[in-house]
């Protein structure tokens, strides 16, 4: 399935709705602060905060404030910031933006540039940019629903409490210069291949994924026109979309066009065969080292974040289970057409997602063996 028929498939079948970076220590501005969503991320981490305590790992938090202007008096209470975006030329002395930041101008440093960033030393507090929770909320209008894509991006920051360890929802492409010398290259992509940091995120999404296995077949996360499998499959459709936009919004938010990777890390058909695997790798390894111009992207690196396709393998690893033991009745009586084609092709994205995982993993694996080998340009 090609690079544009994939988006295409994934824009028409779900409400389309990932840039890494830290927060600034900066106090924020009042004139910064987006209060369209507040309600609904006060509501998603108070019920996170309540799950993770029922799950017998509870959080030195017991209440949530969302844009205080000033610190509460009842602790312990974490304060949580949905901060706007502001260029560094188009802002004022005093923080606040002057105009929508410009294509040439970068984000200043109040500016969240990971989607949400958890600090666990004092003050505790967790700061979101506008814009990811704009996607991951998707669009106003769900009524008392509650959307579970910002859950588990939020539950994912609560993982980073618990640990008690600083964390950032991020991810992004990297890219070749073409134009570099061979051994140049050739060392880029082997430093890609290095063993990453990524135990700290990897076990804040560990517990995530515990938090939404508990609330996502519950209300307020269930889809009532849906039968409760089908809300659960419909669960993880969204967390997809919405994860794919942030990661495709990464670049653009730094005013640079995020591209495409290469071709070998778009799959074709699921299951993948090894020879295909191969193939694939040889064809990224082999242009990469011999093209002398233009850029090659690919999402082999993950030194500080799992990549995406990695993230939502356990996704659907962690959640299908739970989606297919529930009962396909209650809320067809409402959209029956829609709610039998969510039952249908629910478990098939669910299986596409894990086995698009798996095939990048393989890529990688073939991809490090070939450029660590003595002869990576062998049969090129």
């Amino acid at each position: 399935m090609g690079f544009s028929i994939w988006n295409g498939l994934i824009a028409l079948a779900f409400w389309a709705m990932c840039h890494a970076g830290t927060a600034s220590a900066e106090a924020v501005p009042n004139c910064r602060f987006d209060d369209s969503y507040a309600a609904t991320v006060r509501q998603v981490l108070q019920g996170a905060i309540d799950t993770y305590t029922a799950i017998g790992k509870p959080l030195r938090i017991k209440a949530v404030t969302v844009n205080a202007k000033t610190a509460s008096k009842d602790p312990p209470t974490l304060p949580v910031y949905i901060v706007k975006d502001a260029g560094q030329v188009t802002v004022s002395k005093e923080g606040c933006p002057k105009l929508e930041p410009r294509r040439d101008d970068p984000l200043d440093t109040l500016s969240v540039r990971s989607g949400c960033l958890a600090t666990v030393v004092e003050p505790v507090e967790i700061r979101c940019s506008a814009q990811a929770v704009r996607i991951f909320a998707g669009k106003l209008g769900l009524g008392d629903r509650l959307p579970p894509p910002l859950l588990y991006v939020l539950a994912h920051e609560l993982g980073h409490v618990y640990q008690k360890r600083e964390g950032q929802y991020g991810g992004r492409l990297e890219r070749v210069n073409l134009g570099d010398t061979q051994q140049a290259k050739l060392s880029q992509l082997r430093t890609a291949c290095e063993p990453g940091e990524t135990d700290v995120e990897a076990q804040a999404d560990a517990l995530a994924l515990e938090i939404l296995k508990k609330l996502l077949p519950t209300e307020p996360y269930r889809e009532r026109a849906l039968s409760m499998q089908g809300s659960a499959y419909w669960a993880i459709d969204q967390i997809y979309a919405a994860a794919n936009q942030w990661q495709q919004s990464a670049s653009e938010r730094e005013f640079m066009s995020q591209g495409k990777p290469h071709a070998a890390f778009i799959p074709i058909e699921l299951p993948s065969s090894p020879g295909t695997i191969e193939r694939n790798a040889k064809s990224f390894v082999c242009e990469a080292l011999t093209k002398r111009s233009g850029f090659l992207q690919y999402p082999l690196r993950a030194i500080s974040h799992p990549p995406l396709n990695q993230r939502m393998r356990q996704v659907a690893e962690a959640l299908k289970p739970v989606a297919s033991a529930l009962p396909k009745s209650n809320g067809k009586e409402y959209f029956p057409m829609v709610a039998q084609l969510q039952e249908n092709l629910g478990p098939i994205f669910t299986h596409i997602y894990r086995e698009t995982g798996v095939y990048m993993e393989h890529m990688k694996r073939a991809v490090c063996t070939r450029v660590n080998a003595e002869q990576p340009l062998s049969g090129c």
